[in-house]
């Protein structure tokens, strides 16, 4: 029988993920995480359903979280469950915001699974307990942090802005804020500039989609 151990956050109440985690064959230790949901050998992860992902990506969390995933010194992983892709089209939210912050998750080391419901999640998070059974790690977030990279990543999650524009636009303006106000007279093609008018400029609360901007 397996001994391994799967830490659960205690403010994390989905039933079906822990019945399938000790159905996988792992113990349930509750426990205060400072960061994430689970806890399984050597990694550390984010729960989130498809439409919690969506509305993370659109209230600047993410990259916050996926900040605090990597602090943790563990491996990050965000787990989205459900039907992504039907969630944007039900929305009509362009595709390239999600593939955009995929990408940004990827250059900061955080890794992104697919499962199909909270059973799945259940079991992969077992799966690595199995797989790490030489101990599990609480984690812990460091106090500092690391403004630049949030700086960069930040910037980066605008349209057609990568890290190595964003890091170029920190040097000419010196701060987000202050390229952000200026962002009228950035070195960008008229269809970037529309896109990112269309971001910071929309009020919040429209639905309207980027897709005829792309």
């Amino acid at each position: 029988m397996s001994n391994a151990v799967v830490l659960v956050d205690t403010r994390e109440h989905a039933s079906p993920v822990l019945r399938a985690i000790k159905e996988t064959g792992c113990g349930v230790v509750k426990t205060k995480l400072e960061v994430g949901d689970y806890v399984a050998g050597h990694y550390v992860f984010e729960r989130k359903s498809a439409s919690d992902f969506v509305n993370s990506i659109i209230d600047g969390r993410l990259f916050d979280q996926a900040e605090r995933l990597k602090a943790s010194g563990l491996k990050p992983l965000v787990v989205i469950e459900g039907d992504l892709w039907a969630e944007l089209e039900f929305r009509k939210i362009s595709p390239n915001a999600v593939l955009g912050a995929q990408l940004g998750l990827y250059a900061m080391g955080v890794g992104v699974v697919y499962v199909r419901d909270e059973s799945q999640t259940g079991a992969l998070v077992c799966l690595a307990a199995k797989k790490g059974q030489g101990g599990v790690k609480v984690p812990s977030v460091k106090k500092s942090v690391d403004v630049k990279r949030l700086q960069i990543v930040f910037l980066s999650s605008l349209p057609g802005v990568g890290p190595r524009r964003a890091e170029e636009l920190l040097r000419r303006y010196g701060s987000p804020l202050n390229a952000l106000l200026n962002y009228k007279s950035w070195d960008i093609d008229t269809k970037r500039h529309a896109l990112i008018k269309r971001v910071l400029e929309t009020p919040y609360g429209d639905n309207s989609s980027l897709d005829k901007f792309l």
